[in-house]
């Protein structure tokens, strides 16, 4: 069997094969996420966002979860510049929605106030991943794997989208 078979057969289990980087691999990957700052060129950033999170409003300032924060583009392999936060108010509605091919969403309520927004067409079109509650992110070690679980399928619709 192939090694391009092996890994097909392994994709539709649903089995994700990790392979060791080099420094040369890492550096190239790094240089193909970001638009290029040495040559100022801007087209090559993202236009709309490939990654809407959706939580409530004053969760980005909780300390606790700044170091999640920061990592979620390297997680996911994009820019920083290609996620959009939806907040929603103190009454868990959204203000609106953006068209992404996905979305975290942390939280249960903030799921439904999602839900709301998306119409059936949009929530079959798109790959919505979403969170324990914000208080058990920064957990034990179960709830970051099971937060961990909840992003993978996000994480495989992105590497698709980009490549």
């Amino acid at each position: 069997m192939s090694n391009a078979t092996r890994l097909s057969v392994l994709e539709a289990m649903g089995i994700d094969v990790y392979a060791l980087r080099t420094r040369a691999d890492a550096g190239v990957r790094a240089a193909s996420a970001l638009p290029s700052a040495t040559t100022g060129d801007i087209a090559d950033a993202p236009r709309a966002p490939r990654l809407a999170i959706v939580c409530a409003r004053g969760i980005r300032a909780d300390a606790r979860l700044a170091r999640l924060f920061r990592l979620l583009p390297q997680t996911f392999g994009i820019a920083a510049a290609a996620i959009e936060w939806l907040e929603a108010g103190a009454d868990g509605e959204l203000a609106g929605t953006t068209d992404a091919p996905g979305y975290l969403v942390i939280g249960a309520a903030m799921a439904r106030a999602l839900g709301v927004q998306l119409s059936t067409m949009q929530q079959n079109a798109t790959t919505i991943a979403v969170t324990a509650e914000p208080s058990s992110l920064p957990g034990t070690a179960a709830d970051k794997r099971a937060l961990w679980h909840s992003l993978k399928p996000l994480a495989r619709r992105l590497r698709g989208a980009a490549a």
